[in-house]
């Protein structure tokens, strides 16, 4: 079916520039399960260099007929980005208070700030740009001017992590569409695979059918509640024991475990998407609960392949449920909304029973348990019967190291929250350079009142006001910090 036609090495259409050619996991999906010529050759030629103007070719599961893609001198601008961007992740400090005494440090890195406008504390999914580094002379420090969408501030390097969103960036922004026969035409051109008009028409008309079957993957979600939730935790039930799914810690526990989602039916269930072969096993589950405020937000989702991950997400909008933004076991309140934008809800709070349970699950998200109340959250009070779900034996935890609180007394200034001022000893007062301390100067008709100090000799302190105090680096004045065992 495929032949070699002259006719078509004019047709140049979409691609003039040589580069390596990139297909999305999907697209590479929807190639290995055509039964057709011209699906072979397209997968062959992913990862070579061809002269193509359009690349990171990707699936439209919206639109059978379209082709997702960027323009590949695009992409190249987004690959070759110099810029830095990092996430911080301080909790109880790691940045230079807006202050007069931290002047020098800004001079170096060019920023300013306005007067009573404390620093921007970025929450740790908030990506900034790096501006400008500097290390401090006398603590040898690395001092960090980052600017985040939200806010800026000066950092410790120490607390910042760096983030790579060059691939991401290529697969969410500046993406266009194109029909799929042009494009796949454009395609096998570039590379000098020729064909007839027919064997193309006969491509696209199994594309379309392929793209289609792949929609109807939402058939496979099924929510469940009550006892059947520790049956579909099983890794015997498990279409294979792989990826995030296979490696759950809660896979192979009896299922006491889960008394806590047992016993709760109105306010959790568990999503499960089943194996297309076999409905008797699932590739990927996600527990759903249903928040004081009655919004439904479905919690860390494990699968066995990633790219089902996007998958729940879907059925998650097409229910108008929020969805956790970063699949993982933080407590962030950061989710994805059903119209798509993502918002911080800040704490999150499902109502159960009160009392014990037989034993207790890992929890991800909302990990904080309160019996006495009978309250699970995301966010630590600190009071009274206050566990952590955390333990995979399926024990209660409370942390010995700071009682639960999630707080530990700074170790820098032993929970006071500052030093005395290194510049005057914590008296808040220093030498007046005008007369050198003797309160005394030269006039016309011998020694006067020095007019700097009006003869103390002394001048307030201007590296902290005259307070004689400076506030510690480590806990921001805190006098605490987030608890290292437990936080």
């Amino acid at each position: 079916m495929i032949k070699r036609y002259l006719d078509f090495i004019n047709e140049s259409l979409e691609f003039i520039l040589e580069s390596n050619v990139i297909y999305s996991n999907n697209f590479k999906k929807v190639m290995s399960k055509i039964e057709h010529p011209l699906a072979k050759a397209i997968l062959d030629i992913e990862n070579q260099d061809y002269p193509v103007r359009n690349n990171y070719l990707d699936v439209n599961l919206k639109q059978n007929d379209k082709l997702g893609f960027i323009p590949d001198r695009k992409a190249q601008e987004i690959l070759g980005d110099t810029k830095v961007y990092v996430n911080f992740v301080g909790s109880g400090g790691g940045w230079l208070r807006n202050k007069e005494v931290n002047q020098g440090i800004f001079d170096k890195l060019g920023y300013t700030y306005e007067e009573g406008i404390e620093p921007y504390r970025a929450p740790s999914v908030e990506v900034g740009e790096i501006i400008s580094e500097t290390i401090s002379e006398t603590s040898g420090k690395k001092w960090v001017f980052v600017k985040f969408p939200n806010g800026q501030g000066v950092y410790n390097a120490e607390k910042l992590r760096i983030v790579d969103n060059k691939e991401k960036a290529i697969w969410s922004k500046g993406r266009q569409e194109i029909f799929v026969g042009r494009g796949i035409r454009a395609l096998l051109t570039s590379a000098g695979v020729q064909f007839l008009d027919k064997d193309l028409e006969e491509f696209v008309n199994l594309y379309k059918a392929t793209v289609d079957k792949m929609n109807d993957r939402f058939q496979y979600f099924h929510s469940i509640k009550g006892d059947e939730i520790g049956h579909w935790y099983h890794y015997s039930n498990y279409a294979e024991r792989q990826g995030s799914l296979g490696s759950s810690c809660m896979s192979n526990v009896n299922t006491d475990y889960f008394d806590i989602y047992i016993s709760n039916p109105d306010v959790c269930e568990l999503v499960i998407l089943k194996s297309e072969e076999d409905d008797n096993l699932i590739v990927g589950r996600a527990l759903l609960w249903t928040l004081r405020d009655g919004k439904k937000f479905m919690d860390r989702i494990y699968t066995i392949k990633d790219s089902d991950v996007q998958l729940f997400r879907d059925w998650a909008k097409e229910n108008g449920w929020h969805v956790k933004q970063h699949n993982s076991s933080s407590d962030s309140g950061r989710v994805i909304a059903p119209d798509g934008s993502n918002v911080d809800l800040g704490t999150i709070t499902v109502d159960i029973k009160k009392g014990m349970y037989d034993a207790y699950p890992y929890l991800d998200t909302l990990k904080y348990f309160k019996p006495g109340e009978g309250t699970l959250s995301n966010r630590r009070t600190g009071r009274g019967d206050e566990y952590t779900l955390e333990d995979t034996s399926g024990e209660l935890y409370r942390c010995e190291y700071c009682g639960g609180s999630g707080n530990q007394t700074c170790g820098n200034c032993g929970g006071d929250g500052w030093f005395d001022c290194n510049r005057c000893s914590g008296g808040g007062e220093r030498e007046c350079d005008e007369c050198s301390g003797s309160g005394k100067v030269e006039g016309e008709e011998g020694e006067e009142e020095c007019s700097e100090c009006g003869g103390s000799g002394n001048n307030e302190c201007s590296y902290c006001d005259g307070s004689g105090r400076e506030d510690c680096d480590d806990c921001s004045g805190r006098g605490e910090h987030s608890c290292y065992e437990c936080q």
